[in-house]
């Protein structure tokens, strides 16, 4: 993706450094605009070292041999401006071309999206003039693609606490790669179930397992970037980074804790999001829970336990869902396993992954939290596909073949 990245005077300038850094390890080509004010707080040769193609001062458009605020508007898939300060808010809003970032904003295309990161004081923040800016920017989305996203809240570097932060560079890389750059694309709602559930024993004890949520934040991450409705029915443990999208548009996450819960809220979901993708690890069974912590004195040999049903093999015989995606981690992965699997319960495709927690003597962690492991993947064809992915790549897989 070629992503054109504005920076303006904030204090919180000095972020984008590592959001270059970032987004070049990502694979992402970069292209910097600098503020007057930017140029306070920064330096701009260190962007180059950090894998950025070019830096640009706010006086470039004019010392440039071609019309550079068109060229760099037709050059980037995305323009990113980060941190936004109320300065160049105001200036943006109200139709300025007086330096190279506001020049470059009205020379965009109407499909090349704008992500704005405001950062400011709390104060300026909620002053009825930002506000109106705000409001006023977020009204051109009608005619071009404007995201504004959420400030954080925390301490300021005035020492006040408030909103006004501007949000983790994590959280802005996935943003910014989750964002559709092609508003023409048409998507299909899609409903995700991923992480672990828990069967509580006891207020102390419960039994879970190791899934981190990875997998299924990828495909929504990816999924959103195609331009698809997303749905996220997440364990309570489940990878926090799922929260980095919750201010996207097409997004939307639900956590629960308990098999009965996640199957609950996989059946209200299915109506509105007609392609499933089961990619949560979840538990068969639940315990006969006590209300207060169980002391050893009266801890039984055997537990009594209750069969929650399978969520997938549900899913599949109320036919709601128009294509379906099933996931079995095993600790012995074979095709024979497979193909039993998909027979009790057939799904488009079944990606299967040898997994383990890792906490047994000599044993050695794969796929559960490991960003690569390696999938045996069986269609609807009875066609078998072996590969080493990453979750991302994975992400791809399954949604492009959707």
């Amino acid at each position: 993706m070629k992503i054109l990245l504005a920076v303006t005077g904030s204090i919180s300038a000095y972020k984008t450094l590592d959001l270059t850094r970032e987004l070049k390890k990502a694979g992402h080509q970069i292209k910097v605009i600098l503020t007057k004010g930017a140029e306070k707080f920064v330096v701009p040769q260190v962007y180059k070292y950090l894998g950025a193609e070019a830096v640009y001062s706010y006086q470039s458009d004019f010392k440039y041999p071609n019309v550079l605020h068109v060229e760099l508007g037709n050059w980037s898939d995305i323009f990113v401006i980060a941190p936004l300060s109320a300065n160049s808010l105001s200036r943006i809003v109200h139709g300025e071309a007086s330096d190279l970032l506001t020049s470059v904003f009205l020379a965009l295309k109407p499909n090349v999206p704008t992500l704005a990161f405001p950062a400011m004081n709390t104060q300026m923040l909620d002053h009825p003039f930002v506000q109106e800016n705000i409001s006023k920017l977020y009204k051109l989305n009608s005619l071009s693609q404007v995201f504004i996203h959420p400030t954080d809240s925390g301490e300021l570097v005035c020492n006040e606490v408030g909103e006004g932060k501007l949000p983790k560079v994590e959280l802005i890389l996935d943003f910014i790669e989750a964002f559709p750059i092609d508003k023409d694309i048409i998507g299909d709602n899609l409903l995700i179930s991923t992480g672990a559930t828990i069967a509580p024993l006891d207020p102390v004890r419960f039994l879970t397992n190791a899934s981190s949520g990875l997998t299924g934040f990828q495909i929504a991450k990816y999924a959103l970037s195609q331009g698809k409705k997303v749905k996220v029915i997440a364990g309570k443990y489940a990878t926090t980074k799922l929260e980095h999208l919750n201010a996207h548009p097409n997004f939307k996450l639900v956590r629960v804790v308990t098999t009965k819960e996640m199957k609950e809220e996989v059946f209200d979901s299915l109506k509105e999001y007609p392609h499933y993708v089961s990619s949560a690890a979840i538990g068969d069974f639940s315990f006969k829970s006590s209300n207060q912590k169980i002391k050893k004195e009266f801890m039984p040999n055997e537990l009594e336990i209750n069969y929650e049903g399978d969520i997938l093999k549900s899913v599949i015989e109320s036919k709601l869902p128009s294509k379906v995606v099933g996931f079995a981690a095993e600790s012995e992965l074979t095709e024979k396993v497979l193909i039993k699997k998909f027979n009790s319960k057939p799904v488009d495709l079944l990606v299967g992954t040898k997994v383990n927690n890792g906490l047994l003597k000599d044993s050695q962690l794969q796929g559960f939290s490991n960003n690569n492991a390696d999938y045996l993947i069986l269609d609807s064809y009875q066609h078998f596909t072996k590969a080493n992915l990453s979750k991302n790549q994975l992400a791809q897989y399954i949604v492009d073949r959707m």
